[in-house]
């Protein structure tokens, strides 16, 4: 039986429209209650968290062109320069507010650098960038782009005069 791309990206908009539960370590005071992991909801981000992503992302200055062909020594070396942006983007998605974006963003990225395995990190990132509504700002600002606001409607009557 053949997939269809359309119907499996409807399914992962729908799933995260509603939210992906993602269970994580829970923090030393939760353990010591007897508490091993949380859940974080992580669901489709607002528009101000996906420019607040935007700029950590473009600020590391990474583009897709160093990341072809990339050896393992410069990959290390991305890692140890941009590794809080990158984890503070990620972070920002997961918290998906303004309060709360701006209150615990620095707390939750270094938690999840500590806490995560980078494949659970990459699949966080996975999640949040392809999903995340990329497509439809780029498809939002075509359409502004496209829109005459200072001419009449066609049937509206001129007034004056």
């Amino acid at each position: 039986m053949k997939e269809d791309p359309q119907v499996e990206q409807f399914a992962a908009d729908t799933i995260l429209q509603r939210g992906v539960k993602v269970k994580i370590p829970a923090p030393l005071l939760l353990r010591l209650v007897g508490k091993k992991t949380f859940s974080l909801t992580v669901s489709s981000p607002f528009e101000g968290t996906m420019h607040r992503v935007a700029s950590y992302y473009l600020s590391t200055g990474i583009t897709t062109d160093k990341l072809e062909g990339i050896t393992t020594e410069a990959a290390l070396e991305l890692m140890a320069k941009h590794g809080k942006a990158i984890s503070k983007a990620v972070a920002v998605a997961i918290l998906n507010g303004y309060v709360s974006g701006w209150l615990f963003t620095k707390m939750l990225a270094k938690y999840l650098r500590w806490h995560l395995t980078p494949s659970q990190f990459y699949s966080f990132t996975t999640l949040l960038i392809i999903h995340g509504g990329i497509q439809d700002f780029i498809n939002t600002t075509k359409s502004v782009r496209t829109m005459t606001i200072t001419q009449p409607k066609k049937g509206h009557k001129v007034q004056g005069g």
